[in-house]
């Protein structure tokens, strides 16, 4: 595995060189100079400092617990739709929020957390790119088009996590540098927007090495910026753009995994399939995935769950028993966990029943770890298992529906890809090319992952039927298809942000 440890240490290093710009000055120098008030490529003296600052833009991709926040991307898209409970009981109100729409509201922390969170690393890109473009000691050949190339791919990815939850958002593209620079700036629309995302992605695809070209696996690539620009063409309806976008990244080296459960083995991050993916480490205190929130763990002397982000039942349900992804993604009463350990301590097979309280018994299986796995973890409840954001199997799947959509291109092949490899070629199960079949193979398909599933409904325009057959009556069609603005950046901004209807 191509594991780094990219973002604390990193991101703590760009802090560090604002402190020293800012302070280091002596108070000789300070009665002879006039105050420094901006970070430039003339106070760095190494690429590799300027690398860090890229290096830095990925951080907030982990960011997962900020205080009495929460930004799990389970709990916007998968508990906030139709996929997942919050809990398997009622202790949890950071979550439980997520399971109505009534207290989804803006004053909601992990809202303003995730507002943050995603502006935090476009400001980081932004400062980046600048940086790169002002320093002239670049001795790396390509390296100071690659740093911009990554600045533009994670700026579109930012822009586009903010879009799909937000609508209308502020379009920052020069980094906050400076006591001038302003702090806020109005919306700009969804199409304005997006048009910054399509150019931001494509000119990163162009500069980015392709999948395998570079020594750092967690780096962004060009197959990856290609991967997001075909969503972000899909959620615009264009569909034959999506199927060109798709095409072209089928060139570029990507296969599925024969077998669908490997693309969640530890030993196996950065696979064939994985276009890009959140890259953690263990061995280093607070660089680990929170993802034991919704894993197995190690607590109290036993091997249990935290018990959040439980599937429901009726996502459970509309797996067949011939399909390799339902072992693969759920752990289900009385399952075999292939971990002799957990055989030794007598807790494996899983107990016969959970005993949650949510009508649902189901854990989830793609953020398992085996007592092997996990004993000699530095903190059992940091996984340093990656969590995928892009699979080969999704662009398969948007190119199917884009297809079927008008776009042209073999749709019928790509889909056939994903369901022989799920079902097996020739099982009779096997479902029929159509779009209602393509919809519910991506939801089988992307279970539990946390990035699709509330924006799919959405841009499909399902959203009320999905929420009416999981009994959220009071869900608001005319208020809950996008988050509200947060209520303090409203207020800090001197209201120049404006928000949402129905808030």
């Amino acid at each position: 595995m191509n594991k780094i440890k990219f973002n604390k240490m990193n991101s703590t290093k760009v802090i560090l060189m604002l402190f020293f710009v800012f302070f280091s000055v002596s108070c000789e120098d300070i009665l002879d100079k006039d105050p420094v008030t901006e970070i430039t490529a003339e106070t760095i003296n190494t690429e590799d400092r300027v690398e860090q600052a890229i290096n830095a833009a990925y951080d907030p991709l982990q960011w997962k617990l900020e205080g009495a926040a929460e930004t799990f991307q389970q709990l916007f898209q998968s508990v906030r739709a139709d996929d997942h409970h919050s809990q398997q009981a009622n202790f949890w109100g950071v979550g439980a929020s997520w399971d109505q729409f009534t207290t989804i509201t803006s004053t909601n922390q992990s809202i303003s957390e995730l507002w943050r969170k995603w502006y935090t690393g476009i400001g980081r890109a932004n400062f980046a790119m600048e940086l790169s473009e002002e320093f002239d000691g670049f001795v790396t050949d390509g390296l100071k088009e690659r740093i911009i190339a990554e600045g533009k791919f994670l700026r579109g990815f930012y822009y586009f996590e903010l879009v799909k939850h937000f609508g209308d958002v502020p379009l920052f593209l020069k980094a906050i540098r400076t006591t001038e620079d302003p702090l806020y700036l109005e919306r700009s629309s969804v199409s304005m927007v997006y048009d910054q995302i399509e150019k931001d992605l494509s000119e990163a695809a162009a500069i980015l090495p392709k999948r395998g070209e570079s020594s750092d696996a967690w780096r962004a690539t060009s197959g990856a910026a290609l991967g997001m620009l075909a969503k972000v063409q899909l959620y615009q309806k264009k569909y034959t753009e999506t199927v060109k976008t798709c095409e072209k990244v089928m060139t570029q080296g990507y296969e599925l995994e024969p077998v669908f459960a490997d693309n969640f083995e530890l030993e196996n991050e950065f696979g064939i399939e994985s276009l890009f993916e959140i890259n953690y480490v263990d061995g280093i205190p607070s660089e680990g995935s929170w993802s034991w929130q919704y894993m197995f763990m190690w607590a109290g002397g036993r091997y249990t769950s935290f018990g959040n982000m439980i599937p429901r039942q009726s996502l459970v349900a509309i797996f067949d028993d011939s399909d390799q992804r339902k072992k693969a993604t759920f752990i289900l009463p009385g399952d075999d966990l292939n971990s002799p350990g957990l055989e030794e301590l007598g807790w494996s097979p899983a107990p016969a029943d959970f005993g949650f309280n949510v009508g649902s018994s189901a854990l989830n299986k793609k953020f398992f770890l085996t007592f092997e796995e996990l004993d000699p973890l530095l903190a059992v409840n940091q996984s340093p298992k990656n969590e995928k954001i892009l699979r080969y199997a999704d662009v398969l799947l948007m190119l199917a529906e884009a297809s079927l959509k008008g776009g042209g291109g073999n749709g019928d092949a790509a889909f056939q890809m994903v369901v022989n490899r799920a079902y097996g070629s020739g099982n009779p199960v096997i479902p029929a090319y159509n779009l209602a079949n393509v919809k519910v193979e991506r939801r089988r398909e992307l279970a539990t992952e946390g990035w699709n599933r509330f924006t799919d409904l959405v841009r499909w325009d399902d959203i009320q039927a999905a929420m009416d057959a999981v009994g959220k009556k009071d869900f608001d069609i005319n208020r809950d298809i996008l988050l509200p603005i947060p209520d303090s950046e409203i207020q800090l901004s001197n209201n120049i942000l404006k928000q949402n209807p129905g808030y």
